[in-house]
């Protein structure tokens, strides 16, 4: 009898530590570019010294390289802090309900997909790659997805059924320069500018989505969401707070924007 309440109450003790004693859980995923740089640990080290201490908790971080996984994640809540550079994830998980969008990066509030094409190309517009070969980043790459969004609106029913993804956005121009691909697709501004620097063309652009945001669990209180918030917009204000910017490789945060948040939620058909 003695053993059996003996293990009651250590279970209601269990049951009833409190959320708040618990380390926190920072969840990162940058993207392509980033994710296997084998440094986040230390480059996140001054963004989550000062949460920590704006909080008063203990945080710990995790890097979550798998689109899916991360959504797994996010879907079950077992994330408290998100920093994440696919828009689609970061906007799914704030329609849900489960996450309060706080802040994305000042540097990449304008995104956006550019279709390049050699410069001989009968091609000049969106409308003109129906039927053809596009290069495009992965399938599950925010860049993919705000192009597949663009071609929907144009009337194209299936995009994915053009497309020859690849793991780099880098590797796009080669496709094109050696004629696997009639177009490419990439969200980079330098490697659009270097396209057309060597003679390529850009014939169209998608409209812009905000990446890079910062998410917190609707389990924080009012009061700690505000002051989350409030030290993200103030980072680039201190010289600490630039240092820990510096890690995410940004510059800034801009508060979120719901009107414009909402309105690419539904455009990316999330």
């Amino acid at each position: 009898m003695f053993y059996r309440k003996t293990i009651c109450v250590a279970i209601l003790l269990f049951l009833s530590y409190p959320l708040w004693a618990q380390d926190l859980l920072l969840a990162v995923n940058e993207g392509v570019t980033y994710q296997d740089d084998g440094l986040a640990s230390e480059r996140f080290k001054p963004l989550i010294s000062l949460l920590s201490k704006e909080l008063k908790r203990s945080i710990r971080l995790q890097v979550i390289n798998h689109y899916a996984d991360f959504d797994r994640e996010l879907a079950s809540e077992s994330i408290d802090l998100v920093f994440v550079h696919p828009a689609h994830i970061g906007l799914a998980a704030t329609k849900s309900g489960k996450y309060l969008g706080l802040a994305t990066a000042r540097d990449y509030t304008e995104y956006r997909a550019r279709v390049m094409v050699k410069a001989d190309s009968p091609l000049n517009s969106l409308a003109d790659l129906r039927g053809k070969k596009i290069g495009v980043p992965s399938m599950e790459s925010i860049v993919t997805r705000m192009f597949s969004a663009s071609l929907r609106e144009i009337g194209v029913a299936d995009p994915a059924k053009q497309f020859t993804p690849t793991r780099y956005q880098d590797a796009v121009p080669f496709m094109l320069d050696y004629g696997y691909v009639d177009a490419g697709v990439t969200g980079s501004a330098a490697v659009a500018k270097s396209w057309v620097a060597k003679g390529g063309r850009i014939i169209a652009e998608t409209k812009p989505v905000p990446i890079k945001q910062f998410l917190v669990s609707r389990r924080f209180s009012s009061d700690d969401t505000a002051r989350i918030q409030k030290l993200l917009l103030q980072l680039s204000d201190s010289e600490e707070g630039k240092t820990a910017l510096a890690g995410l490789h940004i510059t800034g945060f801009v508060p979120w924007n719901t009107a414009v948040m909402n309105e690419a939620t539904n455009r990316l058909g999330l």
